[in-house]
């Protein structure tokens, strides 16, 4: 990692334990262009969040995917609690068919048990978007929501689908570095096959560095690479 060679702080994060999930066999798509939604799961066997994984899909040439993670959010009564941390992934990296992608999180210092929010934030129109795939029915342990506007009470929604992971085990999927930078790694068997570097510039997130390095391998021998 350049990071590692000049000297900068960074924290690597893996594959990881999964903590918590709401998986199932729903292929809803709730769009992103009309609402921003949230998730609540339960942080078990551990402090920290390493990565989470939520199943999207792009339209279009999609928009960025906004992630965030609160802590006492009570969505009925439109109380956003406390945001804890907030992840820009470029819509350059996400593919359009459906999948379950790996976001970077590297946060610290939690409660083990206690319950936590994902918020996914409105982006996009009506032809260029993400969708955020669940379930045709709620689930009373994973509560969902959705609302159109940035504050005010959220709807209840049916369930939607994601991991949290934690714990440094398996393959590395992600460096952070400089605060809002970080790299995602992507395997193809037991090789690396892409690389996703993001680093947005000093005022916002629009722009910045969005490459995407395709490794090229001639067997076990990599021989060369290619954005």
């Amino acid at each position: 990692m350049n990071q590692m060679l000049a000297l900068q702080p960074f924290v690597l994060l893996y594959e990881g334990t999964q903590r918590d999930a709401k998986t199932g066999a729903g292929v809803v798509e709730n769009s992103l262009a009309n609402y921003h939604y949230c998730a609540r799961f339960t942080l078990t066997g551990s402090t920290e969040i390493g990565r989470i994984e939520l199943e999207i899909d792009k339209d279009g040439t999609g928009a960025d995917l906004v992630v965030q993670i609160r802590q006492g959010m009570v969505p009925g009564s439109g109380n956003d609690g406390t945001l804890l941390k907030q992840v820009v992934v470029p819509k350059e990296f996400i593919p359009t068919s459906r999948t379950y992608w790996s976001i970077p999180v590297g946060l610290t210092g939690l409660t083990s048990g206690g319950q936590y929010w994902l918020v996914v934030v409105r982006a996009g129109d009506a032809t260029n978007k993400l969708d955020w795939v669940g379930e045709s029915s709620q689930d009373v342990n994973y509560p969902a929501y959705y609302r159109a506007g940035d504050s005010g009470a959220w709807t209840a929604n049916n369930a939607l689908h994601f991991r949290v992971y934690s714990g440094a085990s398996g393959d590395l999927r992600h460096s952070i570095y400089a605060g809002t930078g970080y790299t995602t790694v992507e395997y193809s068997g037991e090789v690396i096959s892409k690389v996703y570097r993001y680093l947005p510039p000093a005022d916002g997130p629009d722009g910045g560095i969005r490459d995407v390095l395709t490794y090229n391998w001639s067997g076990e021998y990599l021989i060369g690479g290619d954005v």
